[in-house]
């Protein structure tokens, strides 16, 4: 691959990586003004600097061997982008009806009734609701999954997924047959625990090339659910779950910002930009 090509392509892996020019000098030992020559397409660098980057960027040379990789790898994100902004919205929106969720559910289970008419039919309306932004939401994982390459990420992005719905559909089978619940809140909150501890490993594994955001992410909700696999921390471990996807949502649209379109046609050198 010869410049510019090989510059803007050099510039789209490091931020897909979440780097800046100097944290790339850092891994790679090359002076930052070599750097910022060859993402602007202004030098050819020789094979064995190309060697060094490709190394610190974690991505196979036969990336550079490929041209057609680069419209590929432009197309991927060009699908991400609407996956991303939706997974926010949905994020934002199913953290204002889970706080309302949460509040019904309380009540519910202290034995309060809701006198008003046709409670039972809003109850599975809102359920419902939650179980479709929560999809569409956790999704968003799922598609940063398969973009970094983190099986781990895609895989508990279904699981979450799946077992979300498995709880929703209970909570209100349950409230229409009338079966008290307590019983079975203690395998919910064991079965929930495991699932986000290892949902949260996955942002932990990506952490050594996407920086501090997942770390911090990733350790809530280790925190989360720990909380939950020791059932007597539940009640904080709700807390500590509020938090954690308050910190997703912040996550997701940081990689929107990302990839938005202004950034991604900057790293194809539509305006070359030296940070």
């Amino acid at each position: 691959m010869q410049q510019p090509q090989l510059g803007q392509k050099i510039q789209e892996w490091r931020k897909a990586k979440g780097m800046t020019q100097e944290e790339l000098v850092e891994k790679c030992n090359i002076n930052v003004r070599t750097i910022q020559r060859i993402e602007a397409g202004e030098v050819m660098p020789r094979s064995y600097t190309v060697k060094t980057i490709l190394e610190a960027l974690e991505v196979s040379p036969s990336e550079v061997n490929h041209p057609e990789n680069t419209e590929q790898s432009s197309d991927s994100y060009k699908d991400l982008l609407p996956w991303l902004k939706w997974a926010f919205v949905a994020g934002i929106i199913y953290l204002i009806f889970a706080m309302v969720e949460s509040v019904m559910d309380i009540q519910l289970l202290a034995g309060e009734k809701f006198a008003f008419l046709g409670f039972g039919f809003f109850y599975a309306f809102l359920k419902l609701s939650i179980l479709v932004l929560f999809t569409i939401f956790t999704l968003g994982f799922h598609k940063l999954g398969q973009l970094f390459s983190n099986l781990m990420l895609k895989v508990m992005a279904v699981m979450l997924i799946v077992w979300t719905a498995i709880v929703l559909v209970e909570d209100v089978v349950t409230y229409w047959l009338g079966i008290d619940l307590v019983s079975g809140l203690i395998l919910r909150s064991l079965i929930s625990g495991v699932l986000y501890v290892l949902f949260a490993a996955a942002f932990l594994q990506l952490s050594r090339s996407k920086g501090a955001c997942y770390i911090v992410v990733g350790a809530i909700g280790i925190v989360t659910g720990i909380c939950f696999m020791f059932v007597v921390f539940a009640i904080p471990g709700l807390i500590f779950l509020t938090v954690f996807e308050i910190a997703l949502v912040v996550l997701i649209y940081q990689e929107y910002k990302k990839l938005s379109p202004d950034e991604f046609y900057n790293s194809f050198g539509k305006e070359p930009a030296i940070l």
